[in-house]
């Protein structure tokens, strides 16, 4: 099971974001509880749970704190949802980028991790996950 954290400033886009997705994994038979969790957590809440998950994505108003929650905890990936796959909450997008930053970070240690041209996140431009994007070009 991967174990994804969606983190934002006090929980609530995280909590609504995090609803959507494993209603929609669940709907659209993309795998069910025993294969992906999406968990919400407020900020404030990332050290007590951090060693339970395999990646905590990030919203992207929080994408000024990657780095320093990378280097606090330096045992998960970081990673700073785009904006506009956070506005379309694709629960495809986000498991395929969640496999892609795990397999990412364990290959390179980068933490915060950040595919090839999105060192800003703020600026990608992407509807669809990494791994399909690429394939487009």
């Amino acid at each position: 099971m991967i174990h994804i954290m969606i983190t934002c400033g006090a929980g609530f886009s995280s909590s609504a974001l995090v609803v959507h997705l494993n209603k929609e994994t669940q709907e659209k038979g993309l795998g069910d509880r025993a294969d992906f969790l999406f968990k919400p957590y407020d900020f404030g809440g990332i050290g007590d749970t951090v060693d339970k998950v395999d990646v905590v994505m990030l919203c992207p108003h929080l994408a000024m704190n990657a780095k320093q929650l990378a280097e606090k905890y330096p045992q998960v990936p970081f990673y700073v949802i785009p904006t506009r796959l956070y506005g379309l909450m694709a629960a495809e997008a986000f498991i395929e980028d969640a496999e892609d930053v795990i397999a990412g970070w364990k290959e390179t240690g980068m933490n915060p991790y950040h595919f090839e041209g999105e060192a800003n996140p703020l600026r990608v431009m992407r509807t669809v996950s990494n791994r399909r994007w690429t394939k487009r070009k």
